[in-house]
């Protein structure tokens, strides 16, 4: 009885200090995000500039992921995450103070770097959580990034308003990040909980694994096509041109942050072959909503509904994958994240030229498939 108490204890704290660092990382991103123009303006930059040196980002997350579950898996989720800290410490203040695209693309590596090292550090974190309580919470953390991601934006666009310099927006944030981090270190979960037999630090993924892999690349794909798209998408078939074009853009965020807040409940009742079948099939009628009418309408309520249910489906298989039993949860996660940011970088180009050859409409038509797809996908689970 006295364990149970101790272990519910400290599962709670952890989970706590677990929910701070996916705030931290959510709100730290839309920080950057929010001060882009400013960036651009400041260093005299054209469309096709900024998008060239802004690809360094993902190129500094994509190189975290082969070290993130190797080094993870030796020194544990608890340092890496602190560890990770470090990055945003030193390449936000560098992001505000960069005068040449050089410097800001070696600081947006560092950025992305730390970025996904504590990605994937926090969200073995959140296992270990779910491994001590005994059920299913990573939706409520992802919930919590979307959170951050939004009070992010809100306060960057406030304190760009209010002409406060970029260098002291980001520097302010780092710095935060890292006290923030050594603050809650203590109660994060020292060691890495792990499965009955040892699991080796390389293997093959099995089949199940593979599965969740390519419906994480399916939902993450999507994701990243409504980010970019679905604005533009929006705005070409309001009736009124000065209308809010990201109407329909804002349903698909706000309805993302309510899917991850009752997730837990959902797959905690119905399970995750379950779950995951309804989120796709949700994406399917969203989409279908979205695209089979011209009424601006029926666009925001269905890009509502694509956001309810790509909500969960990341965080439900980052939660399953990090309870594998061929590999550590940090080797399993960085895999699948892998996997899952290959479609997320794909998807707005892919979206791009099939709209290119067609039309942004047919374009968008895809992620109707996907859906379709990933409930295929679903039902081979055992």
């Amino acid at each position: 009885m006295e364990n149970t108490i101790l272990n519910s204890n400290k599962g709670s704290n952890a989970r706590i200090a677990t929910n701070i660092l996916f705030f931290l990382n959510g709100m730290s991103f839309a920080s950057w995000a929010s001060r882009i123009p400013d960036v651009k303006e400041l260093l005299k930059l054209g469309d096709a500039a900024l998008g060239s040196v802004l690809f360094a980002m993902p190129i500094g997350s994509l190189s975290a992921l082969p070290v993130a579950g190797v080094i993870i898996s030796k020194f544990g989720s608890r340092k890496i995450a602190i560890f990770s800290m470090l990055f945003y410490f030193v390449s936000m203040p560098l992001l505000g103070i960069a005068n040449s695209t050089f410097q800001l693309a070696i600081a947006l590596f560092l950025f992305g770097f730390g970025g996904d090292l504590l990605n994937i550090s926090m969200n073995v974190q959140a296992v270990n959580v779910e491994k001590i309580l005994q059920r299913s919470i990573m939706s409520s953390f992802h919930a919590v990034f979307s959170i951050g991601f939004m009070i992010g934006a809100v306060l960057g666009g406030f304190i760009g308003r209010e002409n406060i310099s970029v260098f002291n927006h980001l520097s302010f944030i780092g710095t935060s990040d890292f006290l923030i981090g050594i603050f809650i270190y203590r109660l994060l979960i020292k060691s890495d909980q792990q499965t009955d037999k040892a699991q080796p630090l390389f293997a093959l993924p099995d089949r199940g694994l593979i599965l969740l892999g390519i419906i994480a690349f399916c939902g993450m794909l999507s994701e990243g096509a409504m980010a970019d798209w679905s604005t533009l998408y929006y705005k070409q078939i309001l009736d009124n041109s000065k209308g809010f074009s990201t109407a329909g853009f804002t349903a698909f965020s706000i309805m993302m942050v309510i899917g991850r807040i009752f997730g837990d409940r959902i797959v905690n009742k119905f399970g995750l072959r379950k779950t995951l079948l309804i989120n796709c099939l949700i994406v399917f009628l969203g989409m279908f909503i979205a695209l089979v009418s011209l009424n601006p309408i029926s666009v925001v309520i269905g890009f509502g509904i694509t956001g309810l249910g790509l909500s969960t489906i990341v965080p439900l298989i980052y939660s399953e994958a990090g309870h594998s039993k061929t590999m550590s949860a940090g080797v399993a996660l960085a895999a699948i994240t892998t996997v899952g940011m290959g479609g997320f970088l794909l998807g707005p180009v892919l979206i791009g030229f099939l709209s290119e050859f067609s039309s942004l409409r047919i374009a968008l038509s895809s992620l109707i498939i996907l859906g379709l797809l990933g409930a295929f996908l679903t039902t081979k689970i055992k």
